[in-house]
């Protein structure tokens, strides 16, 4: 069992990060602004503080950083399209949180073989590299409800996953800050054609 840090224990709604990232491409972002959105779905300076630190997280200390910095004006665009917005949102924290980034290429695994997952699989298979203790299962449930706001997949019941169509973005830069998002995890500066069979890219149409 390899030791790996978990690092987030809190969902954040994809519509402060959504508000957060708009901020940041505007050059007005601020913690006072984050707070403000953030209260709309928290209570407690406690709670609050450790959401703030995992939009900062995502937002202006991501790997990603330059990335954006970059394509600010095609990212705008992008993210006024809901199903763009939320490919690229998972992009961000995925690239923030290598956990978050492995959760969903477990699902992706699962998805590959099986229309249907529980959550005991995805626990079990998780736990192998993260260890099964609280903090695994904390950080489970703050990223898989982000994945299932997103629609790479759903939640028919309680316990159960079940596969759905690719998402279809419409601007390549979303095509491209997913693929951006893979290489940060892997550590590769590009991508060869067998790559995209990795599960990671199951739930997007390339």
């Amino acid at each position: 069992m390899t030791n790996k840090s978990i690092d987030i224990n809190q969902r954040i709604p994809l519509d402060t990060l959504y508000a957060a990232l708009e901020a940041y491409l505007n050059d007005s972002y601020s913690n006072e602004y984050v707070l403000e959105q953030l209260r709309l779905d928290f209570q407690g300076e406690n709670r609050l503080k450790k959401a703030l630190r995992i939009v900062n997280k995502i937002i202006t200390d991501n790997p990603l950083k330059t990335f954006l910095e970059d394509n600010r004006d095609r990212l705008n665009l992008a993210i006024t399209k809901k199903t763009d917005r939320n490919i690229i949102l998972i992009a961000l924290l995925n690239s923030a949180f290598p956990f978050s980034f492995d959760v969903l290429s477990v699902f992706g695994k699962y998805f590959s073989v099986q229309e249907i997952i529980n959550t005991d699989t995805i626990k079990k298979t998780i736990s192998n590299t993260y260890g099964g203790n609280r903090a695994t299962e904390n950080g489970m449930y703050s990223v898989v409800p982000m994945f299932l706001e997103a629609g790479f997949f759903k939640r028919p019941k309680v316990g159960v996953y079940q596969s759905l169509n690719k998402l279809n973005a419409i601007n390549s830069v979303t095509i491209q800050i997913y693929k951006e998002s893979y290489k940060v995890n892997n550590q590769c500066s590009s991508l060869s054609q067998y790559q995209f069979e990795d599960p990671y890219f199951s739930f997007i149409a390339l």
